[in-house]
């Protein structure tokens, strides 16, 4: 195999040990049962040895095992096989193809490598299992059968092991069966609080017979205590109502004609080896090769029904869906982790120990460039701000309003409390709850439960998967948290507005607001600059770890200057005191305290990004485009250097207040690009004293914008993404596939077309020739979904499924954005049609004539 390539099955874990030079040879792998407590360890891989090696905890310790392969054309010497030896520890057993003959395994003679290997095993004082019988038969009869096939242990009694010789398989080898008699352990089954057996109706009842709501909520200890109640009384609900359910792998049904077939072959292959004639051996290959067929076909027919069973609705459990999401996301195992000293985090709890240490110092304020802002701060944090009026309180409707917008497949928290779950609440529950946020309000106290999320770490594309760097975390907090967070926004917001706090600028986590918008106005200022014969000087900025170092007496000082005093108290207390733990698996690490950032996957999290960030310098002369963390500033001049002249200008005042607010910019990471119709560049321009490298492309906000704004980059780039995820699901989408058709366009629509139509509203203005690049790749869909043959125009293939043509679709969307912008409550966003109105002197599409 490949490295790119992959093997599933259901209900298993597979780790593979490729052969080094990456060409489908050589190699081995080992399948274990995912509901086994196991790791991986690093594999070996080399040109004479590839082991695929985990470890399996049982009673006794750690058991690893290894699958191995050795090609036969190596010659290894007795260190070479040390070497592999000295990867597997104390205790182990290891398997395979050894191509290595010895009579003391029961080999008909000792070779070369069999003496090396015999070597080794007395140097180690291992233990050999072995039948004594062939286990590889050459086709070619003047070859005699020979055991090249074995086991090899270590610490292991051979009481405790059977091996036995099977006859299934296809190749010229005996497949060996090792049995070890031991007791493994599991992991612990995925908690839940709920099932599709969950009886709902109970869940109300006990909730409605059980809840008193005389409780005292006067003080902070009182709404901990309250808190702790609410949550443990639904759990306790939720467990109560629902009966266990015992999962077991679902085997696949087997014909009575594959059976017999299987037999058949079965007693071929047992003459075949015992008296190696040549009718017995085609015999054989007549066999093996009917029952290839008759498995590919009947595994075909299989999926074949599977999916014309297929449906995207609810009443069928979303099948199609989920049949889908093992391509968006695919499973991939967590190897082992290097830590700093060089060793390796290989168990589950290892692993988790080393990311919660790799957060705790990244969830930290950075070192402070500028000494006596604190001191600023901490004045103006220490002054005494008027009272006011105690924010509005919640209505049991309006929690139950919240409730019933709650997304349903979201992940919960540590406590397990899902959407599901709150949906299902009876009035009571709703009552409680609202009790409790109303509490929270006017007490100006967010309860510490709520306050402790469960990281999971997730792999980012394209890296190294031994770093701690490498993984991206996702913080899962308790559900009621955020329906509480959701009722403290609405009642912010009003005022945030009513102060005009956000600047215009920004377009991030605003309702209203999209990429599209703000990446217009990039755009139309870079073709305004080219409108007018200018160059562009623009800087993309790339902000460092911008949510998670968030300084806290910054923000609380910006907070306290702009909100009432019982919303700031509020907020204070919702920073206070957080705390994360990492879990990998089933391992939960120690609980860390997050002394910076605010809180991920949190409702309040991202305005309070935006509001701390909101006083980032302006300048008239400069354009400035912020979406969140993504900030892109801009200016245009005939003379290139004065254009960069007045962006290093505004760089310099952004350099300032980065570090007076501890935030980091990445000056490697960030872009500097000139864009025009012009020759020659601008200037170049400098962030903290570091030169930006000049690019001709810039990507921001999902969007490739090249030097001339001909939006081909972008447009390459959409339709190699597209082209990939169509190849992945051509099993689905393709000629051959008994999916129906309707389903076949719902996953064009939902998978397939999001990809290139973002941004549509934009690059619609492209050329002909650029836009003709995603035709030709619909048309190519549109014929293989639909079966159509290749003589098919292309006009009736998309009347007959009623598909609108790319132009047609950029028409179609065109029209709605020009809509949206007329009514756009920004008057950044709501002058971008205006303005490229008056744009006439260059041969190109402008947005507002599409």
């Amino acid at each position: 195999m490949k490295d790119q390539n992959v093997i599933k099955i259901k209900g298993y874990n597979i780790y593979y040990a490729n052969h080094p030079d990456g060409t489908s040879h050589a190699g081995s792998a080992v399948i274990v049962r995912e509901n086994i407590r196991h790791h991986v360890l690093p594999n070996f891989r080399q040109g004479h040895l590839q082991a695929a090696i985990i470890s399996i905890d049982d009673r006794h310790g750690s058991l690893n095992v290894a699958s191995v392969y050795c090609p036969p054309r190596h010659r290894i010497s007795e260190q070479m096989f040390s070497d592999f030896f000295d990867t597997l520890g104390n205790r182990y057993m290891t398997g395979g193809d050894w191509n290595s003959k010895n009579t003391f395994w029961g080999s008909r003679l000792t070779t070369t490598r069999g003496r090396e290997l015999k070597k080794t095993i007395d140097r180690y004082n291992l233990n050999v299992i072995s039948t004594g019988e062939p286990t590889h038969w050459p086709t070619d009869r003047d070859r005699l059968p020979d055991v090249i096939d074995f086991f090899i242990t270590k610490g292991i009694s051979g009481l405790y092991t059977k091996v036995e010789s099977c006859l299934d398989g296809f190749s010229d080898h005996t497949p060996l069966i090792c049995a070890l008699s031991s007791t493994v352990i599991w992991k612990e089954p995925r908690q839940t609080l709920y099932n599709q057996k969950t009886d709902w109706e109970a869940f109300r009842d006990y909730i409605e017979e059980n809840v008193n709501l005389c409780i005292r909520l006067k003080s902070e200890e009182d709404i901990e205590d309250t808190t702790q109640y609410t949550t443990n009384i639904i759990q306790k609900a939720a467990w109560l109502s629902t009966p266990y359910l015992n999962s077991k792998i679902q085997k696949n049904d087997i014909c009575l004609e594959i059976k017999e077939l299987i037999a058949v072959k079965r007693r071929l292959r047992r003459s075949w080896q015992s008296y190696r004639n040549r009718q017995d051996k085609k015999a054989l290959n007549r066999a093996q090769k009917v029952l290839k067929e008759k498995l590919r076909e009947n595994e075909n027919s299989t999926l074949q029904d599977k999916l014309k069973s297929l449906s995207p609705y609810k009443a069928d459990d979303y099948s199609l869906w989920k049949m889908t999401k093992a391509l968006k996301r695919p499973k991939e195992h967590m190897p082992p982790l290097r830590e700093a000293t060089g060793n390796w985090s290989r168990k589950p709890k290892d692993k988790a120990q080393l990311f919660a240490d790799f957060l705790k110092d990244t969830f930290k304020p950075n070192e402070p460039d500028i000494h006596h802002t604190e001191e600023e701060i901490d004045e103006i944090l220490n002054r005494d701000q008027q009272l006011s009026m105690p924010l509005r309180p919640v209505t049991p409707a309006e929690v139950k309003i919240t409730i019933n917008n709650l997304k349903p497949k979201k992940a919960p928290g540590f406590d397990l409390i899902t959407a599901e779950v709150l949906k299902n609440l009876p009035k009571k529950g709703i009552v409680l709850l609202t009790i409790l946020f109303n509490a929270i309000l006017r007490l100006q106290y967010f309860p510490r439960l709520w306050k402790v999320s469960v990281v999971n770490m997730v792999a980012k594309p394209g890296k190294p998967s031994t770093e701690v760097t490498s993984y991206r975390p996702i913080s899962l907090l308790p559900l009621l948290s955020k329906v509480c967070e959701k009722l403290v926004l609405k009642r912010l917001l009003p005022v945030l507005e009513e102060q005009n706090v956000i600047p215009d600028h920004q377009f991030g986590f605003r309702s209203h607001h999209g990429t599209t918008e703000q990446i217009h106005r990039v755009a139309h200022t870079i073709r305004q600059a080219m409108e007018r014969k200018e160059y562009c000087s623009a800087v993309f900025l790339d902000i460092q770890q911008a949510f998670d170092r968030v300084w806290h007496k910054g923000l609380l000082c910006k907070l306290k200057q702009h909100l009432p005093n019982t919303a700031y108290m509020l907020l204070r207390s919702y920073l206070q005191n957080r705390t994360f733990q990492v879990k990998c698996e089933d391992c939960l690490s120690p609980i860390y305290e997050i002394k910076a950032g605010v809180p991920q996957g949190s409702v309040l999290g991202p305005v309070l990004y935006t509001v701390f960030t909101a006083d980032l310098p302006i300048s008239e002369a400069v354009v400035t485009a912020t979406y969140a963390d993504d900030t892109a500033v801009l200016s245009c001049n005939r003379d290139p250097k004065v254009a960069s002249a007045k962006l290093q200008e505004c760089l310099d005042k952004i350099g300032l207040w980065l570090k007076k607010w501890r935030i980091r910019a990445s000056p490697a990471k960030s872009l500097h690009v000139t864009f025009t119709l012009n020759r020659g560049d601008c200037t170049s321009v400098t962030l903290d004293g570091a030169t930006l490298t000049h690019h001709t492309t810039a990507k921001y906000l999902g969007m490739h914008l090249d030097r001339r704004l001909t939006w081909r980059d972008h447009i390459k780039a959409k339709k190699k993404q597209a082209d990939k995820k169509y190849r992945d699901m051509y099993w689905l989408l393709g000629r051959n596939s008994a999916l129906s058709l309707e389903n076949k366009l719902v996953i064009y629509k939902s998978i397939l077309k999001p990809i290139w139509t973002y941004g549509i509203q934009l690059w619609g203005s492209a050329s002909h020739s650029n836009i003709e690049i995603l035709q030709r790749f619909q048309n190519k869909v549109l014929k293989a979904l639909s079966n159509a043959p290749w003589f098919t125009r292309n006009t009736e293939v998309h009347q007959y499924l009623e598909i609108p043509t790319i132009k047609e679709e950029i028409e179609r969307t065109a029209a709605a954005y020009r809509q949206r912008l007329g009514h756009h409550r920004n008057h950044l966003a709501a002058k971008l049609l205006d303005a490229d109105a008056n744009m006439y002197r260059l041969k190109r599409i402008r947005l507002a004539s599409i």
